[in-house]
């Protein structure tokens, strides 16, 4: 069996009496008399398949079989082999989303409302799944200015990502993308193109299938407003762009041949919120002009299209163990399919885990408060 220790109780009991929890944790005020008690963690076991999505109702916790899973709203996380998927958005037709990770010591203060900045509806992605760094320190998204490869109809681009925010009235606005890319051949790159203020802002509302957003096209650099369900049947766009989610147009993004690479994805796990702040356009500029064709079509690069992403993917499990392990004090906050209901997870452990699936899963569950 693998077991994070110690057991998430004992983190949180040395958190609470650490009070150690920065943000997102919140203290209790001094002087409260006679506060609610806690709400109590729950464990659930379950076997989870490599291949068959196992079902889970956070409100019991319990295992459920929706008849229907596409559009039900009788389920909140769905597990098959190391992904974790919540029931909206591509997965499903509910209001289930997440956040995270979050540190453990969350489940020190379960009674308290986490703050959370933005809800992670799955959506297709995987080219760019981990473009960003989270700061939860201000709720702030940095890009780690990775070159992605991309290939769209034979011909082969680079792309780096050079911001998540734009300035209206002098005041900055989130998902207002600042991108740079430049087509390359044989002969060398040509004109790097930028696009200032790509609009994924939804307009403020929630992701959803019928909820247009901002792509590009890179042959001509158009870029247009699609929805979700617009941009499945459409082959007049590249790369997609919702919140901090970016797909491109190929496998579950769209019915295009777009796929892509990240060149430095090998660095990530290292990459951190101290070190990806200090990068700037500027300072990685040369990065991205020392990209060429020989580097974008190495043999030992691995283009893909793009499949389901959610809040939990790459992010809940060490997979470059052997066997895989879940990532330790790491906790996230769910919302259910109802739209209103909160929990917060962690995975305590697995038992039989594979290459392919975690084996059995012990998850821990506690109700959360909405703020």
């Amino acid at each position: 069996m693998t077991r994070v220790p110690p057991s998430f109780r004992s983190i949180a009991l040395v958190a609470l009496l650490a009070a150690c929890g920065s943000d997102p944790v919140k203290t209790k005020p001094n002087g409260s008399s006679n506060p609610p008690p806690p709400p109590e963690q729950t464990e659930l076991t379950f076997e989870v398949s490599a291949t068959e999505p196992t079902y889970v109702k956070l409100a019991s916790p319990a295992l459920v079989t929706p008849a229907n899973p596409q559009s039900s709203s009788d389920w909140d996380l769905a597990f098959v082999g190391y992904d974790v998927l919540t029931n909206g958005g591509i997965s499903g037709s509910a209001s289930g989303a997440a956040f995270g990770p979050l540190d453990v010591s969350v489940f020190a203060f379960p009674d308290e409302a986490v703050d959370v900045p933005f809800w992670i509806v799955d959506a297709a992605g995987g080219v760019f799944w981990r473009w960003y760094a989270y700061d939860g320190s201000s709720h702030t998204l940095y890009s780690r200015y990775h070159v992605y490869g991309l290939r769209s109809g034979g011909t082969l681009y680079k792309l780096q990502v050079l911001g998540y925010y734009g300035d209206v009235q002098g005041a900055p606005v989130s998902a207002l993308y600042q991108l740079r890319y430049a087509e390359v051949t044989p002969g060398g790159s040509g004109e790097t193109q930028e696009v200032k203020d790509l609009d994924a802002t939804l307009d403020g509302k929630d992701p959803g299938p019928d909820v247009p957003s901002g792509c590009l096209t890179l042959a001509s650099g158009a870029t247009s407003a699609l929805t979700p369900n617009q941009a499945q049947k459409s082959l007049d766009w590249d790369i997609c762009f919702q919140r901090e989610s970016i797909s491109v147009n190929g496998d579950r993004g769209g019915p295009g041949d777009v796929t892509g690479v990240d060149l430095q994805a090998g660095d990530t796990d290292d990459e951190t919120i101290a070190l990806v702040k200090k990068r700037t356009a500027a300072s990685e500029e040369p990065r991205f002009d020392d990209t060429d064709e020989a580097t974008l079509a190495s043999p030992e690069l691995e283009y893909h299209g793009d499949g389901v992403t959610s809040a939990f993917t790459g992010k809940w499990v060490e997979l470059g163990t052997d066997p895989p392990a879940p990532r330790p004090a790491t906790a996230f906050i769910v919302r259910a399919a109802d739209g209103k209901s909160r929990y917060l997870v962690a995975v305590d452990s697995f038992d039989g885990a594979t290459r392919d699936t975690p084996g059995t899963v012990t998850l821990t569950v506690v109700p959360s408060v909405s703020p």
